[in-house]
C-alpha cells in the first residue's frame, strides 16, 4: 500500500513547478475528454486555441498561463485554466498551477462527482492547504494537510492519514508536524481512489490543456463587433504583438556588448521553441540545451552534460526574449501609457519601434527596440551592457530532440 515514502519524487516540483501553489483532482473512471466535456469546457473557437498541448508538469504550468492569456484577449470572461492527463487508461489527473483552487473548490467540481469516488488536494503560495474526499457526490472528510485544524468527516481517515504518513495530524492520539504532506497527500490519495499518480507522468506525459467556464457560466466570448485598429508605432499596439511573439520559434545569433574594461562581450547562435526549448552553440558547437521538461545539458570539457545547475551562460537569451520579466511588478501593457509613440529605428536590417523603458527592478533606465513585424524585441540597452539580435528567423520547424542531449 502506497506511503508518503512512495512520493519522495515530487520534492523538485515542491521547490519549483509547486512553488507558487498547486491544486489537483483524481477522477476514476472518467477519460480526460470526459472530464473537459462535463466542466464544459471549448471545444473548438475562431479567434484561440482553447486546447493546448503540454509534455509534463514543468511545462504545464507555462502553458496555463499562455491559454489564460489568450482567453482574456479573445473575451473569454471568468473562466479557469486546468491540465487533465489520463492515468491507466480512464482515470483522470486534473492539474492547477500557480495559485490556482478549481478542484477544491465543489461548485465546480460538481459535475464530476456523481457515482465516482473522487480526492482533490491543494497548496497555496501562503501554505494554505487543503484535502477533500468525495464519494458519490457527497462530501466523505475534508482537513488541511499541516495538522492546523480537525479532520472532519469519516473516521477512517484519521487511520489512513497516520498509515500513509507525512501529513500534519493535531489531535488527542497522533501528533504528526506534516513535514512530507504534499507527498502523503499524494499517497492517500492512492489508497482512496485506487489510482496512482507516477512520477513518469509528471516528468514527461501528455496533458491537455483547457479552457473552462465558472460557476454557472458558459464560454460566451464578450468583445466589440468590429475590432479597434491600433497605430503600429502606439505602445498598446507593440505590446500585444510582443505578448503574441511569445509562441513564435525563433533562429538567429544574439550579441552582448559591454563596456570596455570589464568582461568581454559575447556571441551565441541561438534556437528558442515555445515555451521553453533552448540551444545555444558557440564557435566550439553545442553549449547548452533545455528541453520542454526544462532539462538541461551544459558542455563542459567538450562534453554536453545534463547539468540541474553549477554552470554559466555569457548571455542568457530569455532575458531579451521574455523582457516583460525585468518589471516584475507590474503588468508589461502597462508599463508605459498606451499611446506612446514609439521611435522608428532599423536593427540589423529589420525596421522597429524604440521605446525609453521605465526604471527596472534594478532601477536602471533602458532602451528597447520591438521588431516592427513581430513585436519580437531585437535590442535592449541599459548603461551595463545591450542585448541584440541579428539574423533572426521566425517560424523554424524543429522537432523536440533537437533541443535534448545524450
Amino acid at each position: 500500500m502506497p506511503t508518503y515514502h512512495d512520493y519522495l519524487w515530487l520534492q523538485p516540483y515542491l521547490d519549483k513547478r509547486f512553488a507558487f501553489g498547486y491544486c489537483v483532482a483524481v477522477i476514476p473512471g472518467r477519460s480526460p475528454a470526459e472530464v473537459l466535456s462535463l466542466l464544459g469546457a471549448a471545444s473548438s473557437h475562431s479567434d484561440s486555441d482553447v486546447h493546448l498541448e503540454a509534455v509534463g508538469v514543468a511545462e504545464v504550468g507555462e502553458v496555463e498561463l499562455d491559454l489564460a492569456d489568450q482567453a482574456v484577449a479573445v473575451g473569454f470572461g471568468g473562466v479557469h485554466v486546468i491540465a487533465v492527463a489520463a492515468i491507466d487508461g480512464d482515470n483522470t489527473l486534473l492539474i492547477q498551477l500557480n495559485g490556482g483552487s478549481f478542484a477544491v473548490t465543489e461548485a465546480l467540481m460538481r459535475p464530476l462527482l456523481p457515482e465516482h469516488e473522487v480526492v482533490a488536494h491543494s497548496l497555496s503560495v501562503n501554505a494554505d492547504s487543503q484535502f477533500i474526499w468525495w464519494s458519490n457526490g457527497e462530501r466523505v472528510a475534508a482537513f488541511e494537510l499541516f495538522g492546523s485544524g480537525p479532520v472532519i468527516g469519516d473516521e477512517r481517515v484519521a487511520d489512513l492519514i497516520w498509515e500513509v504518513g507525512g501529513i500534519g495530524i493535531d489531535d488527542d492520539a497522533h501528533n504528526e508536524p506534516g513535514e512530507h504532506a504534499v507527498e502523503g497527500a499524494f499517497a492517500l490519495t492512492a489508497r482512496i481512489t485506487g489510482v496512482a499518480v507516477t512520477a513518469e507522468l509528471f516528468e514527461a506525459g501528455p496533458f491537455t490543456v483547457a479552457v473552462v467556464p465558472g460557476e454557472g457560466r458558459t464560454l460566451q466570448v464578450d468583445r466589440p463587433a468590429a475590432p479597434i485598429q491600433n497605430p503600429p508605432s502606439q505602445w498598446r499596439e507593440v505590446a500585444r504583438r510582443y505578448k503574441a511573439a511569445e509562441r513564435i520559434p525563433l533562429h538567429g545569433m544574439m550579441f552582448k556588448e559591454r563596456p570596455p574594461g570589464g568582461r568581454p562581450s559575447a556571441e551565441l547562435e541561438f534556437w528558442f521553441k515555445p515555451r521553453t526549448c533552448m540551444r545555444l552553440a558557440d564557435d566550439e558547437g553545442v553549449l547548452f540545451l533545455q528541453n520542454r521538461q526544462k532539462q538541461t545539458w551544459f558542455r563542459t570539457d567538450g562534453v554536453l552534460e545534463v547539468r540541474s545547475g553549477g554552470y554559466s551562460l555569457d548571455i542568457h537569451i530569455t532575458q531579451l526574449l521574455q523582457i516583460h520579466r525585468t518589471w516584475p511588478d507590474a503588468r508589461f501593457a502597462d508599463l508605459l501609457p498606451p499611446d506612446t509613440a514609439g521611435r522608428a529605428v532599423e536593427v540589423n536590417g529589420r525596421r522597429a519601434w524604440e521605446f525609453e523603458m521605465p526604471p527596472d527592478w534594478a532601477g536602471l533606465d533602458s532602451t528597447v527596440a520591438f521588431d516592427e513585424e513581430t513585436g519580437i524585441p531585437l535590442r535592449w540597452k541599459n548603461k551595463t551592457c545591450t542585448h541584440e539580435i541579428s539574423e533572426l528567423e521566425t517560424g523554424i520547424d524543429m522537432g523536440d530532440g533537437f533541443f535534448t542531449g545524450p
